[in-house]
């Protein structure tokens, strides 16, 4: 089963046709450990919001499925549909600028940068550190996945505005 979105033929022309020189410059090996760190970062970030059920449980990653539809269209139960590969593809990019940084490990006592206790009358202030903790936003995935992704209830995200 495969392990990553997309292929390393596609991802190459899909980066070249946005001036993505990074992309270019890189190997192969680093080029498909980026695919493999992205797609499951994609799985992990997005996963939960896929229409369908997984077609095969042995398989490693949430595509292909079954019942899943794509702008009114049945997606084949053998396929990742063009929105979930191209997201990977971008997510790769960040992921081979710098590894990890999809799903960046956190580290819950680096979380708060400054902490203020008052005694009388009771009064409490924290200041959490940038970035530290908050999940990451990709507005530009976002966008690329907002017609696949089943909306969540009562948001008003990119996704589920683009849904309506």
């Amino acid at each position: 089963m495969p392990d990553h979105y997309g292929t390393l033929a596609d991802a190459l022309t899909y980066h070249e046709a946005r001036g993505n020189a990074a992309w270019a410059a890189a190997t192969d090996p680093l080029r498909l450990a980026a695919l493999v760190r992205a797609s499951t970062a994609l799985d992990a970030l997005y996963g939960s919001r896929y229409p369908g059920a997984v077609s095969s449980a042995d398989q490693e990653l949430l595509w292909p499925r079954t019942g899943a539809t794509y702008r009114g269209n049945i997606v084949p139960d053998d396929v990742a549909p063009l929105p979930i590969i191209r997201a990977t593809y971008e997510l790769a990019l960040r992921e081979l600028v710098a590894p990890n940084s999809v799903m960046p490990d956190v580290d819950p006592a680096k979380a708060v940068k400054r902490k203020k206790v008052k005694a009388g009358p009771a009064e409490t202030e924290t200041e959490f550190a940038d970035g530290v903790g908050a999940p990451k936003q990709f507005a530009f995935v976002d966008g690329i996945l907002a017609f696949l992704l089943i909306a969540l209830p009562g948001g008003t995200s990119v996704t589920t505005l683009a849904r309506f």
